[in-house]
């Protein structure tokens, strides 16, 4: 039982530590990247945000391709284990030239991007890395929120570590170390230090190396789509929510500095730590996630709810009828917490609306104003981490064990897709007369028509 223990607390505290990279490489160059761009170059300074919508999208472009790969090499090579150390490393390597990029030109901060885009396949990879170190679901699900919990913790963190470091301003040599650089110099190595930790710390555990590659890139796709029909529906509608809510998260980070800090005129330090702010309370949503669903659905079956639906198929065959009564209530809950999520998404859009409104039409200060967006962009990270916490989990109830390797980090890659299409449709979108209301409204209206599609798996539990 003490061995249990330590094996579950030393796996929390590695999926903790993945998580590290992920959220500084999504974070901590938010809050002075519009400055930052201004400062290298002179044409950037007319134009930063749409270069910035640039550097998002090639940079979420580059994770996409490496999500969508990233299972197939950890099959080639045999191990998990070490491709996210490798992940690790090719992170310090793009965070440290992004912070040389000042010295040099634009381009460079947009292949420091583009590396920290490749290393961010570990936000896909740990997917595998989780369901293969834990099989049981609620276990799974566990750890999933573990994981998220952790992300949004290190978000925080990331502004914390922005904050401090823009108080920097020394030379070493001849290139000048400023609140623009210093941040993401420091974050480097804080992703140096913790790849080090991970090789001591994560389990590696077996992956069938596959040398067909034929097999390797379609094989489990074309498995895949042999399943029922219901089944492939389900995982399709669950592919989808992961890119709305990516989506949806990409819209508020790409509208935050350009609201913060080209209307509202806030100083780095008070960006960074609205965003801090934000992504503190958007813990709440992974940390309550699963104690939510764990006392909701012990409630049900102390009481012996009966099901009105059975799971079909392998499901059904794979488990003795207890332990199907307690997979479909956790189904099924995990389900409503992520129609709740959804609900909770289109309740933060309409805040960060009614601040861009209340700013154009003098209804408040810009201060007040400024304080209204967060408050928006903290509720929209409640429901970005409750959906990442579920959604997950409920897919990887429809995966076959064997194909898990490789298809669990299409979770990431969709969500991925999500990062790369937001800058570039919410910043078309942002030059338009109507501005950040019309792209947050889109954001709304697709939020909308996906809860449907959930009522329907709550109806058909395949």
């Amino acid at each position: 039982m003490g061995n249990q223990k330590k094996r579950s607390t030393l796996r929390k505290l590695a999926v903790s530590l993945i998580a590290i990279q992920f959220s500084l490489d999504s974070c901590v160059y938010l809050s002075n990247v519009i400055q930052y761009i201004q400062i290298v170059s002179i044409l950037g300074s007319k134009n930063p945000e749409h270069f910035l919508s640039v550097l998002q999208a090639v940079s979420a472009a580059v994770q996409v391709l490496s999500s969508f790969f990233i299972g197939n090499i950890s099959e080639w090579i045999g191990s998990i284990k070490w491709i996210i150390v490798a992940l690790y490393f090719l992170s310090f390597v793009g965070n440290f030239l992004y912070s040389c990029g000042g010295a040099i030109s634009l381009n460079t901060l947009l292949v420091g991007r583009i590396i920290c885009g490749a290393a961010s396949a570990s936000g896909a990879v740990v997917y595998s890395y989780i369901t293969l170190v834990v099989q049981e679901r609620s276990a799974t699900f566990e750890l999933l929120s573990n994981y998220r919990t952790s992300a949004g913790l290190c978000m925080a963190f990331g502004q914390l570590v922005a904050i401090l470091f823009a108080l920097c301003d020394f030379k070493i040599g001849n290139y000048r170390i400023t609140c623009f650089n210093a941040p993401t110099f420091a974050s480097s190595f804080i992703i140096l230090i913790t790849g080090v930790l991970l090789a001591v710390l994560l389990e590696d555990p077996k992956v069938t190396k596959c040398n067909d590659k034929r097999v390797d890139l379609i094989g489990a796709w074309r498995q895949f789509f042999d399943a029922p029909a219901r089944k492939i529906i389900a995982c399709l509608i669950l592919l989808w929510t992961m890119f709305l809510s990516t989506l949806i998260i990409g819209e508020v980070l790409y509208f935050m500095p350009v609201f913060l800090a080209l209307q509202i005129h806030w100083k780095t330090e008070y960006e960074g730590a609205a965003f801090m702010v934000a992504a503190f309370l958007g813990v709440l949503g992974s940390l309550l996630a699963p104690k939510v669903v764990r006392i909701v659905s012990e409630r049900e079956l102390s009481e012996d709810v009966p099901l009105e639906k059975r799971a079909s198929g392998e499901d059904a065959k794979a488990m003795n009828p207890n332990e199907q009564l307690k997979g479909n209530v956790l189904y099924r809950n995990q389900v409503f917490l992520s129609i709740l999520a959804l609900l909770i998404f289109l309740l933060g859009q309409a805040l960060i609306i009614g601040a861009s409104e209340a700013l154009s039409r003098g209804a408040l200060p810009p201060t007040n104003s400024g304080i209204l967006f967060v408050v928006g962009l903290s509720i929209v990270m409640i429901g970005y981490n409750c959906l990442g916490s579920s959604v997950p989990a409920i897919f990887s109830t429809h995966i076959d064990p064997e194909l898990k390797v490789r298809l669990m980090p299409c979770i990431g890659a969709i969500s991925g897709v999500g990062k790369l299409v937001a800058p570039v449709v919410f910043g078309a979108l942002y030059k338009t007369e109507l501005g950040l209301p019309i792209g947050v409204g889109l954001g709304m209206i697709l939020v909308g028509i996906s809860i449907p599609p959930f009522i329907w798996l709550l109806m058909k539990r395949c």
